[in-house]
């Protein structure tokens, strides 16, 4: 498993954290427009103070003496278009001069149909239909750019003015009981900048659906957002119902605030609490900004931030939310306030000093860290490659790894102090820790070293004596069996993690000579091996977290309860896919979300290949795809689809939506491993002597020329087309469009049904037929090999079939007459099963 997008799909991360992609100049809301103005005072001026004004946007309430009657009032925002059919609308007390929402009862309108056709899937999987359409009763705006204005003038075009009503504001007030915080802090932003950014935030109380968040927010990478929170108040979830860009180009800007080296000081007490200082270096690649958006764990309080220069600055983290809330829905933002606009191409140091715990007990001496991507500050956002110096004091009876090259380490009474440097650039940094022992599995190039507890944490030990294991004594001739001790001897102790360091060692070892082979040399000098509690795993540079399981016996999986299924994974893919990530994952980051499923499919796929060279004769690469194929079409509990239905690839983390909990892991690691492999099997040349040399070559460019850079889905499509064959060109146009477009960008997995005879001619076989093609669209294209067989023979491959709708006639010739033909026995092609 790859780390996540560092924000969690919940709303506070969607419509606070996400604001590193901004756009152009705009003229800020202005006070209602019309006669009845000249009434009002001149506007004091906003507070100065950012929690100041940030307290003052917040304390702002529908002004019960600007109520108006609407009616058929209408405007939009890109693809939003909301309409005041009928009722009552309240703008907010104006703030120097500026009104920054509104509230509206009665009865509207919201029409939104997206762009992007991947986007109305998404939408419809939701709502049953590819367009927003829904009436509603009540409606509450926020925003920061002219909506006032806008709806000021429609309203005087009618003839409406404001009439006092205390009734209908008073009966918004349980709304603003607990006030959402992050449009005062998002306004906020724009108020301080030299150069705002637009912000609008309609949410309506939809008669059908209940509470959905339409939003425009240009500081987004994807200014449209079309959402809604699902669940319970302790088990709060956000399905991202659409999200994409604006149909103006022009709002996609560069990231304010970009990382350039980053210095890490942590202290780990006796109590395993943590105090760290985090000093990062910014690039300013765009002006007139004050706010900076940083992460850092929701468990760790922040004591102060300065500048490079000592300077303290205001700062807000997880303002205005409950223990409640932050527990249930987490809040990992941090937004630091400057004291004044920054310049382009200048640098700046930010110095963040904190603590918390972020360290957890799992029980039996087994400590691991639980914040594994938050533990320090950094800036939100995508990853960047910037150097990283990590020091580290912590408790002696502890052992403590680190991503990097350990350049320092020395006694410090009942501590240990020890210095961490990257040899090359990171996108991101870890460590663990516990009590554990120390095998070397390798001293050249990379040095391998392997950590594992010498017990196992509660959670594993309960499930083990539960089940104890009894050890059976011979019997003697004549006799019944017996165990030692008699039946109620006590059980086999269980089994150390430890114990099988020495053969995890050389397994990890030789992966890594088989993943050279295709990837080129390790790209650290150091790699370590942790052992975490739980099921899953992760990469980082020049360290792997595994999961306990993978230090387990198979028959201590078995007494734990882990199923055969996750047995196998946990022995034959977490620790290769964990791997293969310090190329995919570490060397090439994913540029959004929504390319994620490269470095997971790669992964994943890598690893599957390696599992297959240890085990030739068992074909685990078609047993494990086979496996993927069949999870992928399985039905959702509920829903009357398949699994693989439930979104693209490129939804990346949103395919994990309260309709579909478990399709992220489905459709990423299953779908995307399935990918990979038909790119490979494309690129094949079975007559060739190195018939995989245009996929190692493809492998090679990738890691090359984007080597500590980001990688897109685009790029991905790019790198392939140069290493395309005539065969795979189904459209002319040397483009892989078909391909991304179906299989990646696309859902849809073809089912597939032969017809054919075969009739003598000139000492050969003439077969003719139809391939039928179901389940997908009629224009889906894919490239369909067929075999013909008889008794006593194995299947000769007649040739392909390329599709070009629901049926597609095929005509080959044969040197004997088949009693079957077979659609690609060798499962080269995603397709369901005969």
């Amino acid at each position: 498993m790859l780390r996540f997008a560092r924000c969690s799909p919940v709303s506070v991360c969607l419509l606070v954290a996400a604001w590193a992609i901004v756009a152009p100049r705009f003229v800020p809301s202005r006070a209602l427009a019309g006669p009845q103005q000249k009434a009002l005072a001149p506007p004091a001026a906003a507070p100065a103070e950012p929690r100041a004004l940030y307290q003052a946007l917040n304390a702002l309430r529908p002004d019960p003496s600007r109520v108006y009657s609407v009616k058929s009032l209408s405007f939009h925002r890109d693809v939003i278009n909301l309409t005041f059919d009928e009722g009552k609308l309240a703008f907010f007390q104006p703030l120097a001069g500026r009104v920054t929402g509104a509230v509206f009862s009665g009865r509207g309108h919201a029409i939104a149909i997206p762009h992007d056709p991947g986007e109305r899937r998404s939408l419809a999987q939701f709502v049953g239909v590819p367009i927003l359409d829904q009436t509603f009763s009540s409606a509450y705006l926020r925003f920061d750019d002219d909506t006032a204005g806008e709806l000021a003038t429609e309203l005087a075009k009618t003839g409406e003015t404001p009439k006092t009503d205390s009734e209908f504001t008073s009966s918004w007030e349980p709304a603003f009981a607990n006030p959402a915080s992050w449009h005062s802090l998002r306004i906020m932003e724009d108020w301080l900048s030299t150069d705002p950014r637009p912000y609008f935030y309609a949410g309506i109380v939809s008669d059908t659906q209940g509470l959905i968040d339409l939003l425009f927010d240009t500081r987004r990478a994807e200014q449209v957002l079309l959402g809604q929170t699902t669940g319970s108040r302790d088990s709060l979830r956000y399905d991202t119902w659409a999200s994409f860009r604006a149909a103006d180009s022009a709002l996609a800007l560069p990231e304010t605030f970009v990382p350039v080296e980053y210095r890490i000081d942590t202290r780990i007490g006796a109590d395993l609490a943590l105090e760290g200082t985090t000093t990062v270096q910014l690039k300013i690649t765009r002006g007139g900004e004050r706010v900076v958006p940083l992460e850092l764990s929701r468990k760790l309080a922040i004591e102060n931030v300065k500048t490079d220069d000592g300077t303290p600055l205001i700062y807000f983290q997880n303002e205005d939310l409950s223990k409640r809330q932050i527990e249930s829905r987490g809040n990992d933002t941090v937004l630091v306030v400057l004291p004044a606009p920054v310049r382009e191409g200048r640098q700046m140091g930010l110095q963040v000093t904190y603590h918390g715990t972020v360290i957890t007990d799992a029980g039996n001496g087994v400590e691991f860290v639980g914040e594994h991507e938050n533990w320090y500050a950094h800036p939100a956002g995508v990853d960047h490659f910037a150097p990283f110096e990590l020091s580290f004091r912590w408790p002696k009876r502890l052992s403590l790894v680190a991503t990097g090259q350990k350049i320092d380490s020395h006694d410090d009474g009942d501590f240990e102090i020890g210095r961490w440097k990257s040899e090359v650039p990171f996108a991101v940094a870890g460590f663990n820790l516990g009590e554990y022992q120390i095998e070397t599995a390798a001293i050249g190039h990379p040095r391998i070293d392997l950590y594992a507890n010498r017990e196992l944490e509660n959670a594993i030990l309960a499930r083990l004596q539960r089940e104890p294991l009894r050890i059976p004594i011979r019997p003697a001739p004549g006799q019944p069996p017996s165990y030692a001790g008699g039946l109620s001897s006590p059980p086999v102790p269980p089994p150390s993690p430890a114990s099988v360091l020495k053969n995890l060692g050389s397994e990890i070892l030789d992966a890594i000579h088989f993943f050279e082979k295709l990837n080129g040399p390790f790209p650290f000098n150091d790699l370590g091996i942790s052992q975490i509690p739980g099921v899953v795993g992760q990469g980082w540079p020049g360290l792997v977290y595994l999961s306990t399981y993978a230090f387990l016996p198979p028959e201590a999986e078995q007494r734990a309860g882990l199923a055969e299924f996750n047995q196998e994974l946990a022995r034959e893919v977490m620790p290769f896919h964990e791997l293969a990530h310090q190329w995919w994952g570490n060397v090439v980051v994913a540029e959004t979300y929504r390319d994620v499923w490269i470095q997971e499919g790669m992964a994943n796929y890598l690893a599957l290949l390696y599992a297959d060279s240890r085990k030739p004769n068992s074909h685990r690469l078609n047993t494990w795809l086979e496996r993927y194929r069949d999870e992928l079409n399985a039905s959702e509990p509920g829903t009357g689809r398949s699994v693989e239905d439930s979104g693209p690839l490129t939804l990346g983390f949103r395919l994990a939506s309260s309709r579909s909990p478990g399709a992220y892991d489905t459709v990423i690691y299953g779908k995307g491993t399935w990918v990979m492999h038909m790119i490979q099997e494309l690129l094949r040349d079975p007559g060739s002597k190195d018939p995989d040399a245009r996929f190692r070559a493809l492998v090679a460019s990738i890691l090359t020329q984007y080597r500590f850079k980001p990688f897109s889905t685009a790029d991905f499509q790019r790198a392939i087309e140069q290493q395309m064959t005539p065969a795979m060109d189904l459209e002319g146009d040397h483009s892989m469009n078909w391909f991304f477009d179906q299989w990646v960008k696309g859902t849809g997995i073809p089912r597939y049904k032969l017809q054919f005879e075969a009739r003598p001619r000139g000492g050969v076989f003439v077969i003719t037929g139809k391939l039928d093609q179901t389940e997908v669209k009629d224009l889906f294209t894919a490239p369909v090999p067929i075999y013909a067989s008889r008794p006593g023979e194995k299947p000769e491959r007649l040739g392909v079939v390329i599709t070009t709708g629901p049926d597609t006639r095929f005509h080959f010739t044969s040197r004997f007459r088949p009693t079957h033909l077979s659609i690609d026995p060798h499962l080269t092609l995603l397709r369901h099963a005969d």
